[in-house]
């Protein structure tokens, strides 16, 4: 009995922290951090393809070197790129999961 109750339990907890990572990736993806960060490298190729061509037309003797420079810092670790892929798992699967409750849901439902 008790360790039926245990077992409970911790499917419990694991399930709340599953879908706690599928709400911290779902809130990540719906505030537009990745595509803000996107946007950024953006504007600095454009100030570099500016700069490239300001420089072609005085003549100047050009480097791929002079243009392209990384500018952020990795501070990813081991941990947090792990807890990256496992969150994104949790995702497709809950995302998975939820969808089928839908269709099963949906078979209920009459026209």
């Amino acid at each position: 009995m008790v360790i039926v109750m245990a077992k409970k339990k911790m499917f419990r907890v694991l399930f709340f922290l599953l879908f706690l990572f599928f709400l911290i990736g779902y809130i990540i993806e719906r505030t537009g951090y990745y595509e803000y960060k996107l946007q950024n490298r953006t504007i600095m190729t454009n100030d570099a393809i500016n700069r490239f061509e300001e420089d072609v037309r005085e003549g100047k003797n050009v480097s791929i070197e002079d243009y392209v420079v990384d500018t952020e810092k990795d501070y990813t670790s081991t941990l947090t790129r792990n807890t990256n892929r496992v969150s994104m798992k949790v995702n497709v699967v809950l995302k998975k999961g939820i969808e089928s409750v839908f269709k099963v849901l949906s078979s209920f439902v009459e026209d």
